[in-house]
């Protein structure tokens, strides 16, 4: 499962606020979860083999199923089993014994059966022992728009079965079906033991238009045209795995098959706008494939893997077993956007990892779900690191990281944890963000052929299983020999992150440089760390490496240094999860940012080094880490840091940002360029250079130049944004709402009206102030008409920011109103609006 965007804009903040990763912040006590255990789910019942004969009522959004059940007790004999089934209408419901021979139902059992509280209990009429299987057969219709919502800050939805726009009445959205089971939400669609620590295999007949394009798990054994001009496609997964795991996704789909990967199958299931784009957006998946089998020692194990598109998806993306299925808003790029990077690349290679841990490997509980999210966060990481190098990789791993702190400041819980209060709250920064820090130590710790070898080990031993947390450890010290009891207690079974006071000092008599540590964490809370780590010493033009291993509350160390050291650089290897207070003079950061090799290491001292931008060897090194820096985000942020000096510096820094705009590779990197031109220099000179911008096909080039030039030119800008009003990339929309919210009118609203739809969660907020800017520019009673209509509708579709959009008509639009010109002469249609708007605003 990957988190949707709306959820990481609260993780994937700004470098920026990266401090937090540095210094020291309260670290609060949590009273959040009431003093529970959720057990993993007892085992009463097996099930063996679900086939599922399916139709699709359009017009009701509903289902017709019927479900064969192969299945057995568990261990000990019994009479009943009990089956997930989540606001069905139970049609019919029979029992045989199964024929081992014939591998089919025979004599029919005097069976009973009972439906109550979303429970199918069936009475098998007699006593079966674990060696005997049996058949059920149920009739049923799911009904999931009669269901209550729920979910999650994850999950928005967990109702399992989605028609979406089923009549057609929403233009440019196309009529499709889809579910989503994780958690536990596929019982909704068809009965089962809906638990991850079930395991079994399936197959589904889906019947449905012929137009219509099917996937599910599995391969597409056969498909057969029906007389009323149905067509009904026959999919078998021949490989167990959990009940949630199974899927279904129905539309005009287009199916677009790529190289196979060792034979099997590789396919991307899109709408038809992006069928030329999809072997460019899924275009890493089968080099994603061959690396993650390689560096697992384990192949990919399934018989095909698709990956298909849906809109209105209830999350970001999930790790259905062989179909992989993703948000339009995670996924979809043409080839213009794509110039200034592929959005998708980490939901698909967050997702493909999952085919391993998560579905080849489950998790026996949602209590141990790092073992699904943790490592699927990492396998970001590897992907990152391998095709783009350790920087890329630092980089992305530090966006995380910080998600992480952000969160740990409301509360910390541990990372397996057992007394959640409802499953759906596993789905949060510790066990995607977190876990992914963690197995990241880990790694460092043991080493990457040891790491790897103890992955593969696991993977063997639990293939088609589940597995809780001591399974990954004890796989860990199988391989490596050494107990490994520490790290998980304190990592995987606590909460909490060390904070250390570090402090150093040169002896020249000694010729040591003593190092001393004081965990401050609260050891009432989280534990005293077990802290492998390496310091590097940089001393006569040379760097030496020390591991050492902090174990107490306080500690020193005392490490050979020839002479007084240019850097003693701890954490040498960016590896730990922790906060730190470490002071350093800025010539020990101007040196660590052009020695010490790594992507946090530059990252950290031209932070320290900005908050004394003034001083001229500060300045020079940011200078240059924004011209040459090898890592483009390094490079975007030093622009960013040169800010405050962009007056007193223009005769250097106009003709800098001019030379990175004209010479730097990265889009992104020379829109920053832009962004610091437009927002400080009124240059009549950069008015042509602005213009000549916005024919180039990076969105992200073209966008900052429509700003810039707003900026020095609102009219101008206000004329050139009308050839862009038809494009459909955001980071455009958000700039032509710009320049209309700096110079528009009225005849401009109508661009927001249709725009709207394209920002969803904390985007919107952005939108909005642009839009309320131009309503406060517009002199027509429509115009705020309209946009009073689109907060109605707004407020109603995002219920959870509905404070939010009370609070802009209450403070923003009604008092717009009020000082609205000529009043009087709009009569009883404005006096209507201002009622509406008193009433709604309150």
């Amino acid at each position: 499962m990957y988190k949707s965007k709306i959820v990481f804009l609260l993780t994937c903040i700004s470098f920026t606020n990266a401090l937090l990763a540095f210094e020291f912040s309260d670290t609060l006590k949590n009273p959040y979860f009431k003093k529970v255990y959720q057990a993993t789910n007892k085992r009463s019942s097996d099930i063996i083999h679900t086939t599922l004969k399916v139709s699709f009522d359009w017009n009701n959004s509903q289902l017709k199923g019927e479900a064969e059940i192969i299945a057995k007790p568990y261990f000990k004999a019994n009479n009943k089993i009990s089956l997930n089934a989540k606001g069905m209408e139970i049609l019919a419901v029979d029992a045989y014994d199964y024929n081992e021979q014939k591998k089919e139902g025979s004599e029919k059992l005097n069976s009973t059966y009972k439906y109550a509280n979303d429970s199918l209990t069936v009475d098998l009429g007699r006593t079966v022992t674990a060696q005997q299987k049996f058949i059920l057969r149920i009739k049923y219709i799911a009904k999931p728009n009669g269901l209550k919502k729920g979910g999650s800050e994850a999950i928005s939805d967990d109702r399992g079965l989605y028609f979406i726009n089923p009549k057609g009445t929403e233009k440019n959205k196309m009529p499709q079906v889809w579910t989503q089971g994780e958690t536990q939400s596929n019982s909704v669609w068809f009965p089962t033991i809906d638990s991850p620590n079930e395991k079994m295999t399936n197959d589904i007949y889906m019947t449905v238009e012929d137009k219509y394009t099917t996937l599910s798990n599995g391969v597409l054994n056969d498909s057969k045209k029906n007389s009323d001009g149905t067509r009904t496609d026959h999919w078998v997964m021949d490989l167990p795995h959990s009940p949630y795991l199974v899927m279904m996704g129905v539309g005009e789909f287009k199916k677009i098959t790529d190289a196979p990967w060792n034979g099997k199958e590789i396919s991307y299931y899109v709408e038809k706008e992006y069928e030329p784009y999809a072997k460019e957006i899924f275009g890493d998946t089968k080099e994603m494939i061959e690396f993650y089998s390689k560096v697992l020692g384990t192949p990919f194990p399934w018989q095909k893997y698709s990956q298909i598109v849906v809109r209105d998806f209830v999350s970001g993306a999930m790790e259905n077993t062989t179909a992989t299925l993703h948000g339009d808003f995670m996924i979809y790029q043409n080839s213009r956007e794509m110039l200034d990077g592929k959005k998708g690349e980490d939901v698909i290679s967050h997702e493909l990892f999952h085919q391993w841990f998560g579905d080849y490997v489950t998790a026996e509980s949602w209590s141990n779900l790092p073992l699904n999210e943790s490592f699927a966060t990492y396998g970001e990481y590897l992907w990152q690191e391998y095709k783009y190098g350790r920087d890329a990789a630092d980089a992305h791993s530090n966006e995380s990281r910080i998600g992480y702190f952000n969160s740990s400041q409301n509360r910390e819980v541990d990372m397996i944890r057992f007394n959640y209060g409802d499953k759906e709250e596993m789905f949060d920064q510790f066990s995607y963000n977190k876990g992914g820090q963690i197995l990241h130590m880990l790694r460092k710790y043991v080493g990457d052929a040891a790491f790897f070898a103890s992955l593969k080990l696991y993977l063997e031993k639990n293939k088609f299983k589940n597995a809780e947390i001591h399974d990954l450890r004890l796989a860990f010290e199988e391989v490596t020999g050494e107990d490994l009891n520490w790290f998980f207690n304190e990592w995987f079974l606590a909460k909490g992150f060390p904070l250390l006071d570090i402090s150093k000092e040169y002896n020249p008599v000694s010729k040591t440089v003593k190092i001393k540590i004081i965990q401050a964490q609260d050891l009432k809370e989280v534990p005293l760390y077990v802290l492998p780590v390496d310091v590097d010493i940089y001393a006569d033009n040379k760097v030496q490496r020390h591991r050492i291993v902090i174990n107490q509350k306080e500690q020193e160390f005392f490490l050979p240094a020839n002479t007084e050291p240019q850097l003693v650089n701890f954490d040498a290897e960016r590896q730990l999860l922790y906060k730190k207070k470490y002071n350093k003079s800025d010539n020990e950061y101007i040196f660590q940012y052009s020695h010490a090799p790594l992507f946090l290491d530059r990252y950290e001292a031209l932070y320290a080094l900005k908050g004394n931008i003034s001083k001229k060897e500060n300045y020079e090194v940011i200078m240059n880490a924004a011209l040459n820096d090898k890592w483009q985000g390094i490079r975007s942020e030093a622009i960013a840091f040169l800010k405050p000096l962009a007056k007193e510096k223009e005769a250097e820094l106009k003709p800098l940002m001019t030379k990175i705009l004209r010479e730097d590779k990265n889009n992104l990197v020379r829109s920053a360029a832009i962004n610091f031109l437009g927002q400080n220099y009124q240059d009549a000179l950069l008015e042509p250079v602005f213009e000549s911008l916005l024919n180039e096909q990076s969105y992200a080039v073209v966008s900052s130049a429509l700003q810039a030039l707003a900026a020095m030119n609102g009219e101008k800008a206000v004329v050139a944004a009308e050839k862009f009003t038809n494009e459909k990339n955001e980071d455009l929309v958000a700039a032509v709402s710009f320049v209309y919210a700096m110079g528009g009118a009225d005849k401009n609203i109508e661009y927001f009206h249709q725009n709207l739809d394209k920002f969803s969660g904390y985007e919107v907020f952005e939108f909005l102030n642009y839009y309320i800017s131009l309503v406060a520019r517009c002199k027509h009673l429509s115009s705020y008409e309209t946009f009073f209509s689109d907060l109605e509708k707004l407020q109603d579709s995002e219920g959870k920011s509905s404070g939010y959009i009370r609070k802009i008509i209450h403070e923003d639009f009604l008092p717009l109103l009020k000082k609205m010109p000529d009043v009087n002469s709009f009569g009883e249609n404005f006096k209507s609006l201002k009622e509406k708007v008193e009433v709604s605003g309150r």
